[in-house]
């Protein structure tokens, strides 16, 4: 999480969300080193998983370095001029390929770590206890990191505003209820089927974008 809002600094929320397209190719590639799936070529199963590990390369690639045309929201409720300029002007094609490396390995590690919940939660099953105690880790590591990179205090309080208000999304949807959920789909079906769902990702967070803040919508990089 720490790399994946550095590169959301680097790039776009779009193409931070876009990067999620690769979760399938890390979880599917670590899957088959560990041995927890098997791919057979002459199966259309496998030919079938083979080529969606294609697209999803390929798209994420696309979406990473082509430049396409913009397409400008219709209305917007929240104007975000502001951030587009801010982002238009510290944004250079230098730190768009570090944000663009930086989410790469933000989308392995979210990989990896599917892979390997796959086997503790066989001989750990409690998802609400293992939920818990992952975000009591993150916890601990997250605020190692602030407080070392993060020294002015003031950065550290929280108002009455949106700040407060993502902060509190992200401890318990996205951090609480998301990552439970991730581990009943996981004990359930499997890592890999888990990964093949995060493409919805990018598709809802450009739809959100658009319509909430205003941010162009870009066929391509920015």
């Amino acid at each position: 999480m720490n790399l994946y809002g550095i590169a959301l600094l680097y790039t776009s929320a779009s193409l931070a969300a876009t990067a999620t397209n690769c979760v399938p190719v890390t979880t599917f590639f670590f899957a088959v080193l560990l041995g927890r799936e098997k791919v057979n070529v002459r199966e259309i199963a496998g030919v079938a998983k083979l080529g969606g590990i294609t697209i999803c390369i390929v798209g994420g690639a696309t979406l990473a370095f082509f430049n396409g045309p913009i397409l400008k929201p219709p209305f917007a409720l929240h104007s975000a001029q502001n951030q587009l300029q801010h982002h238009d002007s510290s944004t250079g094609s230098t730190k768009w390929i570090v944000g663009c490396f930086l989410s790469f390995l933000a989308v392995s590690s979210w990989g990896l770590a599917f892979v390997l919940q796959a086997g503790v939660l066989e001989t750990y099953p409690s998802k609400l206890h293992f939920t818990s105690l992952q975000c009591l880790s993150s916890t601990v590591q997250s605020f190692l990191v602030a407080i070392t990179v993060e020294r002015d205090l003031s950065e550290w309080k929280l108002a009455w505003n949106v700040r407060l208000l993502a902060v509190l999304y992200c401890g318990f949807v996205v951090a609480g209820v998301s990552h439970y959920l991730q581990s009943w789909v996981i004990a359930m079906k499997g890592p890999v089927f888990l990964g093949m769902s995060t493409p919805l990702s990018p598709i809802l967070t450009m739809i959100g974008s658009m319509f909430l803040f205003g941010e162009n919508m870009n066929l391509g990089r920015s």
